[in-house]
């Protein structure tokens, strides 16, 4: 569709979700959400990690090769 503009959703902590798309939010360290809220979670590009803020801190997890 020529001309169409993609919708997104701004939920906060500068991330975004386009609707009716499944995605994980993704940052580096530098680019991480600056105040997130609790229950924030993503991929950092940087580490290769999955990320949880609990409304203190960040923690990560790594990712296992299938």
């Amino acid at each position: 569709m020529a001309g169409t503009k993609q919708l997104l959703i701004d939920i906060g902590g500068d991330l975004y979700l386009m609707p009716g798309m499944p995605t994980i939010a993704s940052w580096d360290d530098k680019t991480r959400p600056q105040n997130p809220k609790a229950g924030t979670f993503g991929f950092n590009t940087q580490t290769n990690n999955l990320e949880y803020f609990d409304g203190s801190d960040w923690y990560g997890g790594s990712m296992a090769a299938a």
